[in-house]
């Protein structure tokens, strides 16, 4: 028989369950969505802090993001599963998947800021930004379940990141196309967001993308481990 990380992703299936998951339990995924990234969301902004506190509230929200991400993660795999969880249970699980979401906004800091060098027009420049955004693309697409797989197998990150490369293996390019829609699905609201869309325009763009972020990786998961393999 062959392993499960050969198995062939249903795009479909991912796609059809990514309509109806979400509302299958409404009070984990979106009141854990208003508890944990709009309301931090509001607070902060109506704040109106400046200088370090406002760099201290910002590493709240994203801590609270990610605890969010975490949260839901196994919320929808168990509803996948036919195994209902309350948002309680969920977050009392949530460590391992927020120790991965550390350790990948770290790396995303680090991707930042080698970005800030190519904002100078050259060459080299615009070079930098074809690597990063490959890298992005490429680490999306190997690392993709790595969150949701660490909160409901309770791996550690390292473990996590070689158990998400072994689980993709065969399906990268699907799940890229998975990241690719998901992005176009969030592009009409990018125009509402940060710099363009004003106060209420930026909320509702972060949480669309906290949503789609907390939600498409684990119906990716729940999708790789029920596939059937191709021999």
């Amino acid at each position: 028989m062959a392993d499960r990380a050969e198995a062939t992703l249903d795009v479909a299936l991912v796609l059809r369950r990514s309509m109806v998951a979400p509302f299958a339990d409404p009070g984990p995924v979106f009141g854990g969505l208003a508890l944990l990234v709009i309301l931090p969301g509001l607070a902060t902004r109506l704040a109106d802090a400046q200088g370090d506190i406002d760099t201290l509230l910002l590493i709240l929200r994203m801590l609270l993001a990610m605890l969010y991400v975490a949260a839901t993660a196994p919320v929808i795999v168990a509803r996948v599963q036919a195994r209902p969880m309350r948002l309680g249970a969920a977050l009392a699980r949530a460590t391992p998947g927020v120790q991965v979401a550390l350790l990948i906004g770290a790396a995303i800091v680090v991707g930042l800021t080698l970005h800030l060098f190519a904002q100078h027009g050259s060459p080299a420049g615009w070079a930098l930004d074809v690597l990063l955004l490959s890298g992005v693309l490429l680490g999306a697409s190997v690392l993709m379940p790595v969150v949701p797989l660490a909160v409901v197998e309770a791996l550690t990150p390292l473990a996590a990141i070689r158990r998400a490369a072994a689980l993709t293996s065969g399906n990268r390019n699907r799940i890229l196309g998975l990241v690719l829609l998901g992005g176009l699905t969030l592009a009409p609201l990018a125009a509402l967001g940060p710099g363009s869309g004003g106060f209420w325009g930026t909320v509702l763009f972060e949480a669309a993308a906290w949503l789609v972020a907390a939600v498409l990786p684990a119906l990716v998961y729940a999708g790789l481990l029920e596939s059937k393999p191709r021999w």
